[in-house]
């Protein structure tokens, strides 16, 4: 097994996100919660999204395709939170340059890392 490849167990979690009808209202309320904090013209330019601290680049990039409650309630290694973005820039998310994703992962790994607790 390769040593960026999260265990059997995590991937079975993370296959699983897959968000019943109930949780996308919240997921389309953070989105908007999100929207009306963007700069005026509508768009977050990188310029605007440097400013931005990890937690709020986490909060914007990860609510844009689904709750933010998802990511918070998983507890994994570094490698592991890599492997999930990896898989997210799969599915579409390639608008992060490669500075707010080292950030984004930081935030996850020091904020909902396996040794955190719950």
């Amino acid at each position: 097994m390769w040593a960026n490849t999260p265990d059997e167990e995590t991937r079975k979690m993370l296959k699983r996100r897959h968000l019943p009808l109930w949780l996308t209202t919240p997921a389309v309320l953070a989105a908007w919660l999100v929207a009306s904090t963007v700069p005026q013209g509508g768009i977050i330019t990188h310029a605007h999204a440097d400013e931005m601290s990890p937690k709020q680049l986490f909060q914007v990039h990860c609510a844009a395709c689904h709750t933010i409650e998802l990511p918070m309630t998983q507890r994994l290694a570094r490698h592991d939170w890599e492997w999930v973005l990896d898989d997210m820039e799969d599915y579409g998310m390639t608008w992060l340059t490669d500075e707010q994703r080292e950030q984004i992962v930081d935030y996850l790994t020091e904020n909902y890392g396996r040794d955190t607790p719950r």
